[in-house]
């Protein structure tokens, strides 16, 4: 038998989660297409906003129910927020509160232990965690270990896991459709058949590849013949529908081919490659103009900050920031280097340091007895050349590293560094850097929040920004600056929360 579970949340009741229209439009979308190519004996659909204890409950009943029962494959689907707490993620529920978060939340070993109780043959797990790319994955090593091993520790044999992004990555949800799931989805139209979940999971990794997107984790553990199911026309239209878009076979009716439309919007231009690169430069790229604007109004919106944070913080933002004096620029000079296919408007600095090593180095021959020296000469003794003395010293060499970066455009405040100058003794100081990345298709912000430690009153030590986060950004969407800062600070204000709840207590 085959067994389904599909999770959307859409609303979220803390502040510090933004409600994501696009994960409803995702879990439905995804299970009328599981159903379609595929027969289940039941699938588990919430999708209406359930608490954390409801949805624990309605899962927990679902696997009691089916149990003792031949299970071929089982498959959960999630979109909305996630986050990870030590060395576990969790699923977001709508109520979720990370003080509370046993209660509210549902972890990633606990759903892995409820479906080793069905021991299902094939395990297959789609997370499409939007917002949640800071912290959803610690890396990509990493994440794939730490999901093999709870795989394996919970009996789960043949598996596919799929994750829509990375520790550094924020998975943005699209205004209908979730960039993740549109994907997956994207991948069956060009499609008929049986299609193997193989074939979806390279599909979607070239499209992510190709587009400069977040990138997904992949987790597989199987034979790669599994299939996702049997995708037909009736598949394409469903998928069409929830796109929006109006195919061929829906404007012919049934009554022999009449439009059902009226006859101008029928008409559908038939656009030859120029038309066709104008209208994707449009669509995918922007002008010096429009980055200004973004920068102008992303830099405004950051410094806006709560009434609450101003009762203990005296809030300064300095955009003159040069990108010279950045602490810790190394590491975003090591990411520039790294994603240097990207093209960003930036160059990667360097320098060089010196270090010492030990190697081996010839000694010269010892001079040999008069009579080994004649046969020599005579070439008598030949293998006696390749007898050399050797000895172990310390040899200083020259390395080049990337220590920073320099702007190849020029635009004025464009980094910002917030400092927050605490009102009362009992809380530290807090630097914040924000540090944009761009090419003419693609902006990455990277920041960084601290707390300084404090040398006397009114005195700190410097920031070192040991951890920089970034965040990915469509500016060609509507409010794209707001929703971007509003994404920084709502992690900044979470985090301060709950270290100040910690001082408090």
């Amino acid at each position: 038998m085959n067994l389904g579970i599909v999770i959307g949340v859409e609303k979220y009741k803390i502040d510090l989660y933004d409600d994501l229209k696009a994960c409803k439009n995702d879990a439905k979308i995804f299970k009328d297409v599981l159903e379609n190519v595929k027969e289940f004996d039941e699938i588990l659909y919430l999708n209406n906003n359930e608490p954390g204890a409801l949805i624990k409950r309605n899962i927990a009943d679902f696997i009691g129910k089916h149990k003792d029962k031949d299970v071929s494959e089982f498959i959960f689907y999630f979109s909305g927020h996630g986050e990870r707490f030590e060395d576990d993620f969790f699923y977001l529920p709508s109520d979720f509160d990370s003080k509370k978060r046993e209660t509210t939340g549902l972890r990633n070993s606990e759903l892995d232990e409820w479906m080793k109780s069905i021991s299902p043959k094939l395990c297959v797990k789609i997370v499409d965690a939007c917002f949640s790319g800071t912290q959803y994955i610690k890396s990509e090593s990493n994440a794939e270990q730490n999901l093999r091993k709870s795989a394996k520790k919970y009996g789960l044999n043949d598996i596919y896991f799929w994750f829509s992004s990375r520790d550094d990555e924020v998975s943005y949800a699209g205004t209908e459709i979730s960039r993740f799931t549109e994907s997956i989805l994207t991948s069956l139209l060009d499609k008929e058949g049986d299609v193997r979940y193989r074939e979806i999971m390279d599909a979607v990794a070239d499209d992510f590849a190709n587009s400069g997107s977040s990138s997904p984790i992949f987790v597989t553990q199987s034979s790669n013949l599994e299939k996702f199911g049997s995708v037909s026309n009736d598949t394409h239209q469903l998928i069409y529908k929830a796109f929006g878009i109006t195919s061929d076979d829906e404007i012919k009716g049934n009554d022999g081919g009449k439009s059902l439309l009226p006859l101008e919007e029928n008409i559908q231009p038939i656009l030859n490659v120029y038309d066709l690169v104008s209208k994707k430069s449009k669509e995918i790229c922007f002008n010096e103009e429009t980055l200004s604007c973004f920068i102008k109004d992303f830099n405004s919106s950051l410094s806006s900050w709560n009434e609450d944070l101003k009762k203990l913080y005296t809030i300064t933002v300095d955009d003159s920031v040069s990108s010279y004096s950045i602490p810790n620029k190394t590491k975003l000079g090591e990411w520039l280097e790294k994603n240097k296919e990207k093209n960003y408007f930036a160059t990667v600095t360097y320098d060089t340091e010196k270090y010492e090593i030990e190697e081996y180095k010839a000694l010269p021959k010892k001079p040999k007895p008069g009579y080994s020296s004649m046969l020599e000469r005579f070439g008598m003794l030949g293998g006696l050349d390749d007898e050399f003395e050797y000895k172990l010293e310390k040899v200083t060499k020259e390395k080049r590293f990337a220590n920073g970066f320099q702007y190849s455009h020029p635009l004025g405040n464009r980094i910002l560094r917030i400092s927050f100058e605490p009102l009362f003794e009992i809380v530290d100081p807090i630097c914040i850097y924000v540090v944009p990345f761009y090419s003419n298709k693609d902006v990455m912000i990277s920041f960084s929040y601290e707390f300084l430690k404090r040398q006397s009153w009114g005195e700190y030590f410097s920031p070192l920004c040991n951890k920089w986060r970034n965040i990915k950004v469509n500016i060609n969407t509507k409010d794209a600056a707001n929703t971007a800062a509003q994404h920084i600070q709502k992690e900044v204000e979470g985090w301060l929360q709950d270290n100040i709840s910690k001082v408090i207590e």
